[in-house]
């Protein structure tokens, strides 16, 4: 069983404070009771059943849970707000009590529209005494219950403000490691690529070192190449040449020296000899 305590004003009697006390079971749309008194000289009492608010609900076309919002705000001064947190409605409600104080009615204002949200017949209650007494140790209690939730909130509140120091003591610790962490490994990965570089220009050094090695290389063994061949040529023509000593009495040509020369040179004796012959010739004849 629930129940709420607020305090209203009729548009009939503007200037007297009224006490409304509902209580329901499930929620308003189930059904619900209220007493209404003016303080202590007279109270009212009236019941409202779940076929009464289905009626109402039809009448006026609008969604059930809507209805019972509005009703819930009207009525207890408080509604169920999405995800199920309780609001303050931002619409007006006014309150219709007669003379002879036989029905309440109560009203939705909104932007100067008024919504008739539904009526409850009131009765007289014998003792008005009695009934402002409960409604007083009812609010009391209300009020306690209220500072006993209030204080839980309070210690909750104090337990969650706690709980975030320490999760944003813990994220600035990390922060923290996190930052020196790249230091480290910036650091580290520095260092590393020092040494790949310093690594790659010793590779770079020898490689070349080792390219000029082989370029010098080269260039000794054509040269010793060269004068071998020199040698060689050399050696190939002095035997050549005392080769045909032996065979003919007579040397190569030197070097600058033609053919043609060479064979002048030799056929000249041939003449001179014919020469010497020629008188013997004669004088045999």
């Amino acid at each position: 069983m629930s129940g709420a305590f607020r305090q209203i004003t009729v548009t009939s009697d503007p200037e007297k404070s009224y006490f409304l006390r509902v209580d329901w079971s499930g929620d308003l749309g189930a059904g619900f009771t209220l007493v209404l008194s003016d303080g202590g000289t007279s109270a009212w009492i009236g019941e409202v059943s779940e076929d009464e608010v289905t009626a109402e609900i039809r009448d006026m076309g609008v969604d059930r849970d809507r209805y019972v919002e509005d009703l819930r705000s009207a009525l207890t001064g408080s509604g169920a707000g999405r995800g199920g947190v309780a609001k303050r409605e931002e619409a007006g409600y006014s309150y219709h009590l007669p003379p002879d104080r036989t029905r309440l009615s109560y009203r939705k204002i909104c932007k100067d529209i008024s919504v008739d949200l539904g009526s409850v017949e009131l009765q007289a209650v014998p003792d008005p005494a009695e009934v402002s007494r409960q409604m007083i140790g009812q609010s009391l209690r209300r009020n306690t219950d209220l500072e006993s939730e209030n204080d839980k909130l309070r210690e909750e509140n104090d337990r969650l403000q706690r709980e975030h120091q320490r999760i944003v003591r813990e994220l600035q610790q990390r922060v923290e490691e996190k930052e020196s962490m790249e230091r480290e490994l910036y650091s580290r990965f520095v260092m590393v690529l020092n040494e790949k570089k310093a690594k790659i220009r010793g590779l770079q050094d020898t490689i070349q070192h080792l390219q000029h090695s082989s370029q010098d290389s080269t260039d000794t063994d054509r040269h010793s190449d060269g004068e071998m061949m020199t040698e060689v040529g050399r050696g190939s023509t002095a035997s050549l040449q005392e080769s045909t000593l032996l065979l003919t009495g007579r040397s190569l040509p030197c070097v600058g020296e033609t053919i043609a020369d060479t064979e002048d040179v030799n056929k000249s004796p041939r003449r001179k000899r014919r020469v010497r012959r020629s008188p013997e010739t004669c004088e045999l004849e």
